[in-house]
């Protein structure tokens, strides 16, 4: 994509981390984040549940204690008890958590007065079983003295709703905390009692003392408690962070008007899910570090092996194949393997026909000579072959006439007519002398008579194929052209020729020279060969006229056979 880089990784391992291990990476922490806030958020709402519980338990502990005056009073009343102020008040200040209770009448003569327990003597009786509870003021809170208390005044009336005068009952402020204290969280958390206006009644840390009011340090959670508490009963309240740094919740009493406040750091809040948080970090590179392990046993094999295909690539394109690379196992690697050594084998077998036999050996008859033990070694073997020379008549005379280029594509037309007739009688051409072809047809371990009749069969398609070719040149404007055949069957040296860098299978011997001197006594079109074929011809073959030369080298006269074809004539 133009203008949008692309990153070419320099090695396969480095692609395998880069695809493998960082989309996993990328999704396992993708998931652990949304795991992370998902829970964190679960956490946080059960927090807020916990402490509301809480909290609603402080309060009920916080008005049962409040309550124990008034219950005692009410269970007094309906059990019509014939009690004197006196007697009440005793009754009252042996409450636990009591510290004083006084009674003081509604009628004149009393006025003013205040009958305590121990000053109620001398007083005269009233008869409190007809009594009731008409009223409950407030309870206040008193700091002064150093001792903190808590006081409240009940109303009294008759059953006929006429007052009676009232009972003052002071208690004890730690003694209305004292469940509370018992309780956990009282000692793990911040808390602290505060009235309605947010006006600190009680707080257990030390870093608050000389507070007097909530939210006048300007803390926005604080500030935002204290916002809550006037609209809702009981809630919870977070900092802005995320997670909160600071989380608070808040409950209001029903029978005084105090609001408990609950604070607490967000990391012990969400400890459980901070302690995951770290483990699955911790987790995640560890397993990071498991896959780059594994990709590194496991990959790294598989990378090694392609390595090794890519080097052993290399030094085939060199020329070098080498030995094969071991098959480690059955998987697709092994498989490419087997296929590159497959692969290999081919070309050394090419490589070894090209070099020994050229490129005009049929491939299959290359094969089986291959198979030989000795056809891999310089060196050869002497036995009995047949040797084809052609020629064509005439060819230099005519090459002057004709351009080079013209020249080399008559040639080329001629030979690629004349080797594709070789081939198909599995003949090895040994070499091209300009127009001339020097061909012998190996029997290998079989009767050399086999090869004759594939010779004589080659030299008649040959000329037979003349006749074609030369209607091809006539369509191109050129002359014809007319062939001589030189056949002889003789003891020569079969084998490679040549350095262990460049062989050729190829033949040497007089009978190669003897054939060379056939051929130039053969006249146009004639196939012309010597008295050692004659007991290879059958029926299909005829001696057309036989004839004594004189051959360069042989000093006795030579007698020579022109043969032609049954069918053709020829």
């Amino acid at each position: 994509m133009a203008g949008f880089p692309v990153y070419r990784f320099k090695s396969l391992r480095a692609r395998h981390t880069a695809l493998l291990v960082i989309p996993l990476c990328i999704l396992m922490f993708t998931g652990g984040i949304l795991t992370f806030v998902y829970t964190r958020n679960i956490m946080l709402e059960q927090w807020n549940e916990t402490a509301v519980l809480k909290l609603q338990r402080a309060a009920h502990d916080i008005e049962m204690r409040l309550a124990r005056p008034m219950t005692l009073l009410n269970a007094l009343f309906k059990a019509k008890a014939a009690l004197s102020p006196e007697g009440i008040v005793e009754v009252l200040t042996a409450v636990p958590g009591v510290m004083d209770a006084a009674y003081t009448p509604a009628d004149t003569a009393y006025t003013g007065k205040r009958m305590n327990g121990a000053g109620s003597r001398g007083y005269r009786r009233m008869a409190f079983h007809r009594s009731r509870i008409a009223e409950v003021s407030p309870p206040s809170y008193d700091a002064g003295l150093g001792k903190e208390t808590v006081a409240m005044t009940i109303l009294l009336s008759g059953s006929e709703g006429k007052s009676l005068g009232s009972l003052s009952v002071v208690m004890g402020f730690d003694y209305l905390l004292e469940d509370i204290k018992r309780l956990g969280w009282w000692q793990s958390d911040l808390a602290c009692l505060v009235t309605g206006e947010g006006r600190y009644l009680a707080h257990t840390n030390m870093d608050m003392s000389g507070r007097t009011a909530l939210g006048e340090n300007g803390d926005p959670l604080e500030t935002a408690i204290l916002a809550e508490l006037t609209r809702k009963k009981s809630g919870t309240v977070g900092s802005g962070e995320h997670p909160p740094e600071k989380v608070a919740g808040f409950y209001s009493l029903d029978q005084v008007p105090w609001v408990i406040i609950l604070f607490a750091k967000g990391d012990t809040v969400l400890r459980p899910i901070i302690l995951y948080r770290n483990a699955f970090f911790l987790g995640s590179l560890f397993m990071a570090g498991i896959i780059l392990i594994m990709i590194r046993f496991y990959s790294g094999r598989v990378i090694r092996d392609i390595g090794l295909i890519s080097e052993k690539a290399g030094e085939v394109a060199e020329g070098n194949y080498g030995a094969p690379i071991p098959v480690p196992g059955r998987d697709e690697i092994s498989r490419l393997i087997r296929s590159y050594n497959a692969m290999v084998s081919g070309l050394k077998e090419r490589d070894a026909i090209r070099n020994s036999f050229g490129r005009y050996v049929d491939p299959e008859f290359a094969k089986t000579l291959m198979a030989r033990p000795e056809a891999g070694e310089l060196g050869g073997t002497r036995r009995e072959v047949v040797i084809l020379m052609s020629d064509i008549r005439g060819f230099t005379h005519l090459s002057e006439s004709l351009s080079p280029e013209t020249t080399i594509e008559v040639l080329n037309h001629y030979f690629s007519r004349m080797i594709t007739i070789v081939q198909a009688y599995q003949g090895i051409v040994v070499d091209f002398f300009g127009d001339a072809i020097l061909v012998f047809f190996d029997p290998v371990d079989g009767p050399v008579g086999d090869s004759a009749a594939r010779a004589l069969d080659c030299a008649r398609i040959m000329q037979e194929q003349m006749d074609g070719f030369n209607r091809e040149m006539a369509g191109r404007g050129l002359p014809a052209l007319s062939m001589g055949i030189g056949v002889h069957a003789g003891q020569v040296i079969v084998g490679n020729i040549g350095a262990p860098s460049r062989t050729k299978y190829g033949i040497v011997g007089s009978a190669v020279n003897i054939t060379s001197r056939i051929q130039g006594k053969a006249g146009k079109g004639e196939i012309l060969v010597s008295s050692a074929l004659l007991p290879y011809l059958d029926g299909e073959y005829r001696v057309k006229r036989s004839f004594a030369a004189e051959l360069k080298g042989i000093s006795a006269l030579t007698d020579l056979h022109v043969i032609r074809g049954i069918k053709n004539q020829l």
